[in-house]
């Protein structure tokens, strides 16, 4: 969800430490969301794709799903086992004949891109990762089909946790806006998402028990825990994810009119 402390050691890992001017934000976690049909004229980047970005200082190990969408756009999501981020989803995902499109947005502001070519047998994918004026390389390999990561599967919650909720994380001095949405389905299941800053939406397993509710991410190793207040508008708890640990209330929006 979050990219803290977890995206801080990926920019450790992607820049080095010897050149100051290579300072590529928040990377490889990604945001969903496509545009792009893989019909006739275009190649086809389908599957799950294994391989490295070549930071100055070290490979850092990444995988890419990608897949046709049921309204043919291609869709897909980065992981980074390092870091155990799997399955973050892309902001978006482009094909134009050879050329191949991935662009990321982790909640930090502004988007980091994959752009690469298709090798003529389909199997490699090669090119630059961009963060503003600077890139480093990357390669990857379809190792088979992809592999994305299965929704959760959450118990119908009280209906007084239903609803959308704001909240903030204090980063560096930094606030960054994080928004949580919680819903009961027909079918006696719930579902959740959650996002910060400009990031994607992510899905989080739900536990609640009485006013007591444990949100985890499905993607990334962050957790919340937090107790809803007797009027049902707040939510007060406590943010973790690897080291960073922090109070963090979130409150309910205001309804739409």
């Amino acid at each position: 969800m979050i990219r803290s402390q977890t995206s801080n050691r990926f920019i450790r890992c992607l820049c080095s430490r010897r050149n100051d001017a290579l300072v590529l934000s928040l990377a490889v976690f990604v945001a969903l969301a496509p545009p792009m049909r893989g019909h006739a004229g275009t190649g086809d980047a389908s599957g799950h794709w294994e391989g490295a970005i070549h930071a100055p200082s070290q490979d850092v190990t990444v995988a890419v799903d990608l897949a046709l969408g049921r309204d043919g756009k291609l869709v897909g999501t980065v992981s980074n086992p390092s870091e155990h981020i799997t399955g973050y989803p892309l902001a978006s995902a482009t094909i134009d004949g050879a050329n191949v499109r991935l662009e990321m947005r982790t909640g930090g502001g502004g988007a980091q891109t994959m752009a690469g070519k298709l090798a003529a047998d389909g199997k490699t994918l090669s090119g630059d990762f961009l963060v503003g004026v600077y890139s480093v390389p990357f390669d990857l390999e379809r190792t088979g089909d992809a592999r994305f990561v299965p929704e959760p599967k959450n118990a119908a919650i009280d209906k007084a946790f239903a609803g959308e909720w704001t909240a903030s994380l204090d980063l560096g001095g930094n606030s960054l806006p994080v928004k949580l949405e919680l819903a009961n389905r027909g079918d006696g299941t719930a579902v959740g998402t959650w996002s910060a800053g400009d990031g994607s939406a992510t899905a989080v397993v739900i536990s609640q028990r009485e006013r007591d509710v444990t949100i985890t991410s499905n993607v990334t190793p962050a957790v919340y825990t937090g107790t809803l207040s007797a009027d049902s508008r707040e939510i007060a708890g406590t943010f973790s994810e690897g080291s960073l640990k922090q109070p963090m209330t979130f409150r309910r929006a205001p309804a739409h009119r």
